[in-house]
């Protein structure tokens, strides 16, 4: 596929944007694609609906295998920008770019077909489940992905707001660890005339959210990566009558490794601990889709800074991790994993937003970048 096709495909893919764990016509039309370029084999419905092209060197001999990644799924979003290929499914739609990432892991499939190659077996991976933190664990409980021995894996992430096609590398922590802390409280509903009657929940949320933002924030006071966002809080209905006995408190917590996020969260569970102790009912903590921090390999970083040095493109080193969270950590706890970014300019809508739209100049880098990659493995 030429570069005009790679931008078409892209927007059809951006036009039918499926939720995690629902991708079937996603991975339908990529395994199709993929046939069309004669992979040794193509594995479907991997911990989903997950997909993966095989390609065997020409001898069919090889000691290494080498694994380049996408992502299949959409997000809950209503599209409200006014394009040509907007979404057709109501309420949903590629705010993070991976109908571009797709595409350009597409594009190496071509460039693959067409090169013959000894001593290296690729896999090219279409992840189901990247947005939940779920679809790389499924892979690795599915038997035939994890039994395919892979010795390293390459993947790449469109970066808005930072210098359009050039690439962002990092050693160490890459995208940072995260986790939903949900905090339940639960007291006993009365009449809003006789609230003695029950045991309302609303002070000691007050007081726990008071106490939590403190400890959260010292303890992440020598951490620049450390952050945290209440992201909702329930209690009650807009009603007058009643008194509600149950209430809920969301947190996002990030952390630079999944370490440090494993201590917040000890903390967090301190915190319930004193609280209930003033509370006439329950309080209770759990962890909502937990990301691995993505932890790049140095040989890995090392191999991304010479195939962008070769390439000819721009390349910048990031002091700090970047905040949001990739489930391709995950893969990191099995073999080498290498994440590295790609701008997609400083004043293109940010990720997760309703205007966001994958810039298909960024393609052409990709596969350029990840060929050169397959070269230097």
């Amino acid at each position: 596929m030429n570069y005009p096709e790679l931008v078409r495909l892209r927007k059809e893919l951006h036009q039918h944007p499926e939720l995690s764990g629902q991708e079937k016509r996603t991975a339908d039309r990529i395994s199709r694609q993929l046939r069309a370029f004669n992979p040794d084999h193509l594995m479907e419905n991997l911990g989903g609906f997950g997909v993966a092209a095989i390609f065997n060197p020409v001898n069919g001999n090889f000691d290494k295998t080498i694994l380049f990644r996408a992502e299949l799924d959409a997000l809950p979003l209503h599209e409200v920008a006014d394009l040509p290929h907007n979404s057709k499914n109501n309420g949903v739609m590629h705010a993070c770019g991976h109908d571009g990432h797709m595409a350009i892991l597409i594009g190496l499939a071509k460039k693959i077909s067409n090169k013959p190659f000894t001593g290296k077996r690729y896999i090219l991976l279409f992840q189901p489940s990247e947005e939940t933190g779920r679809g790389a664990g499924q892979l690795l409980d599915d038997d035939r992905f994890s039994n395919l021995d892979i010795d390293c894996g390459y993947a790449l992430h469109n970066l808005p707001g930072f210098r359009e096609n050039t690439v962002f590398v990092k050693y160490g922590t890459f995208a940072c660890a995260s986790a939903g802390f949900e905090i339940a409280f639960k007291g006993k509903a009365s009449h809003a005339a006789y609230p003695e009657q029950g045991v309302n929940p609303a002070l000691t949320v007050a007081e726990f959210i008071r106490e939590i933002s403190h400890e959260l924030a010292h303890f992440f006071e020598n951490d620049s990566a450390g952050k945290y966002t209440f992201t909702f809080i329930k209690m009650g209905e807009p009603a007058f009558g009643m008194s509600p006995g149950e209430a809920k408190v969301g947190i996002t917590v990030r952390a630079s490794t999944d370490g440090k996020l494993r201590e917040a969260f000890k903390l967090a569970e301190s915190a319930v601990m004193r609280s209930e102790k003033q509370f006439d009912g329950i309080i209770s903590l759990s962890q909502k889709e937990p990301f691995s921090a993505v932890i790049n390999h140095q040989d890995g970083v090392d191999k991304v800074k010479k195939a962008t040095q070769e390439s000819g493109l721009q390349m910048e080193e990031l002091t700090d991790p970047l905040p949001w969270s990739e489930d391709f950590g995950e893969f990191g706890k099995k073999f080498p994993v290498t994440l590295f970014g790609i701008g997609a300019g400083v004043n293109s809508s940010p990720l997760h937003s309703e205007t966001y739209d994958f810039n298909d100049r960024l393609i052409e880098t990709g596969v350029k970048i990840f060929e050169k990659l397959m070269d230097i493995e």
